[in-house]
């Protein structure tokens, strides 16, 4: 995110967000999921947004003031421009805006469970600026393997 985007952020949620960590959940009968509790401050207050990953078989879950400050800079540049409006139109159709239930829960429609075939068991992944919700089954590998793709990843970028 550009230091402009994280600069909105701020403003929206009053600190920068990073959502970190590893978490192993359940969906309760009702196919509600538990959000981390020290993750649901950085995703802002009342609800979160959540759609599927476009070039993943998971869950995006996107912090209020993430996604706030994408959709502003969007629906400003939309005026006019029909690429762009198609892109908000399929954003629009496939996603949700989801409230916490007073135990921190939240129910993903059985259709983005369905993409991403979630049930049962489910990972949640941190990746700084938003979170991924996967099967149980496709866990990332053992600790080893994880800081191997994470050295590759930083090299390719000189972080």
């Amino acid at each position: 995110m550009s230091e402009q985007g994280t600069q909105s952020v701020e403003k929206t949620i009053g600190r920068p967000i990073a959502l970190m960590g590893t978490f192993e959940r359940n969906l309760d009968p009702k196919k509600r999921l538990t959000i981390p509790s020290v993750w649901r401050d950085a995703l802002g207050p009342g609800f979160v947004y959540v759609m599927p990953d476009a070039t993943r078989r998971c869950i995006q879950l996107i912090p209020r003031g993430v996604m706030e400050a994408r959709l502003a800079k969007y629906q400003e540049l939309a005026l006019g421009n029909p690429e762009i409006n198609e892109v908000l139109d399929a954003i629009g159709a496939v996603s949700e805006m989801l409230e916490f239930d007073v135990q921190g829960r939240i129910r993903i429609s059985d259709k983005l469970l369905a993409f991403a075939n979630l049930k049962g068991s489910v990972t949640l992944k941190g990746s700084v600026r938003m979170a991924t919700i996967w099967p149980a089954e496709e866990k990332s590998g053992d600790m080893e393997e994880q800081v191997a793709k994470l050295g590759a990843a930083m090299a390719k970028i000189q972080f």
